[in-house]
């Protein structure tokens, strides 16, 4: 695995900065929005968003969105993240960069059912859900760890080098949102409760990166 040491202290330290300064307003962001949905009740803009998801529902989107909200589940994440990393130390010996995407989703997991149980949100009532829902509806668990999957995966793709990077990171953002849109769309979640899904999610992976770009991904990989 390349990782910024490669190309002198001084970019990993500026590395380093920039993920932290990340994480610090992601946490800004959480911890406002977590604050707004503990003490207010419905937020309008919540409601309007619901409101108007229902006006434009149709069967054929309905179908699509079980679909992708299925690719922020924990029965899809959790086996890609065993499957990468199985592949990763197979092809190159090296434990780093599994060992950072279990972190990363493992982490946010445990992050979102703590905040769930802390703010303890209401859902959206049952007559706007399509589905039965269970649980605090803030953070949205699916926008927490699938930010913090793609978001993980991204930062994995930028210290190999990839090429074509800007790609990359249009495709996770694209992932992230419609898994997000698809939450509110099947009236699982409020928009706020995706908003600090995401921003928890970011959070978490950005803090995480930090202390792996001082520690973790400076460490030599096993020999072959």
């Amino acid at each position: 695995m390349r990782t910024p040491s490669h190309e002198g202290s001084d970019d990993g330290g500026a590395a380093t900065i920039v993920a932290v300064a990340i994480s610090a307003a992601c946490w800004i962001v959480f911890a406002a929005l977590a604050i707004v949905v503990s003490t207010s009740d419905t937020l309008s803009v919540d409601q309007s968003v619901l409101t108007w998801v229902g006006e434009h529902r149709s069967s054929g989107v309905t179908s699509a969105m079980r679909t992708v909200t299925w690719l922020g589940s924990a029965a899809v994440l959790y086996p890609a993240t065993l499957a990468l990393a199985l592949y990763w130390w197979r092809r190159d010996r090296d434990w780093r960069a599994g060992a950072m995407l279990a972190a990363g989703l493992a982490g946010s997991t445990v992050l979102y059912n703590v905040f769930k149980r802390i703010t303890e949100r209401p859902r959206p009532p049952a007559a706007d859900a399509l589905g039965t829902y269970s649980h605090g509806s803030f953070p949205s668990g699916h926008a927490t760890q699938s930010m913090a999957f793609l978001a993980m995966l991204l930062v994995l793709a930028w210290l190999a080098g990839r090429p074509r990077l800007r790609l990359w990171a249009i495709a996770a953002a694209v992932v992230a949102l419609a898994v997000g849109t698809s939450r509110i769309y099947l009236g699982a979640h409020w928009f706020t409760d995706v908003l600090g899904g995401y921003a928890l999610g970011g959070a978490w992976v950005s803090l995480l990166t930090a202390a792996g770009l001082k520690n973790i991904l400076r460490a030599p990989p096993r020999d072959r």
